[in-house]
């Protein structure tokens, strides 16, 4: 009688354990990550990945690593995709890929209804994506990552959201786009002054000669 009563407390725990993790992965926001993203920041994405959920029913899965191996990577996708219910997002994020020092991985899955509902250019192009590729992976002695994700996540949800036409409370708005314009527009304007300065240089000294 003892081992019957244990055996159902076995399954009924199994049974909530199984409910949690189906929800945490079925139902608005869940991190996967290992300190790359601070506190701070790591609770403005819950709180923009639960209203998400609540006004659309996207669930969002953020996988942020420091190091991936081509097997990891895999196991992670194929599990969170197996386990994920549409609509969802899954995004898997590695500063370090196999054993490759400077490069890194960055790979966005959506359920089909959602493909459409975003421009992906828009958020990894080099030049003016709101999640620069070359910016988040690249190392540098200020780690980047956290502010990426701030800005990639919510311009993603900002294009999500507008065409399911509502609005998010929790959005970061234009703010930090406009942000990252500016140090992009002061970063190139300052690689031209040095391009200018060399080409300069160079015509002058040919001119003596």
């Amino acid at each position: 009688m003892i081992v019957l009563q244990n055996f159902k407390v076995a399954i009924f725990a199994a049974l909530i354990s199984s409910l949690i993790f189906t929800t945490s992965l079925g139902a608005n926001y869940s991190y996967d990550g290992e300190g790359l993203i601070e506190e701070k920041a790591l609770n403005k994405l819950k709180e923009i990945g639960d209203e998400l959920y609540q006004k659309t029913g996207i669930s969002t899965v953020l996988v942020v690593k420091k190091h991936l191996t081509q097997e990891q990577f895999l196991e992670y996708k194929d599990r969170y995709l197996k386990e994920l219910k549409a609509p969802y997002i899954l995004w898997i994020f590695s500063q370090k890929y196999i054993d490759r020092e400077r490069v890194g991985i960055n790979k966005l899955f959506t359920s089909d209804e959602i493909k459409d509902k975003f421009d992906e250019n828009s958020l990894f192009s080099p030049w003016g994506g709101t999640f620069s590729k070359i910016i988040s992976i690249q190392k540098s002695d200020s780690d980047p990552t956290a502010a990426a994700f701030l800005n990639g996540y919510g311009d993603l949800v900002d294009m999500i959201s507008k065409s399911y036409g509502v609005t998010l409370n929790s959005s970061i708005g234009d703010e930090s786009k406009t942000a990252i314009n500016y140090i992009r527009i002061f970063f190139y304007a300052v690689i031209l002054f040095f391009l200018l300065r060399y080409i300069k240089i160079k015509y002058f000294k040919k001119e003596e000669n």
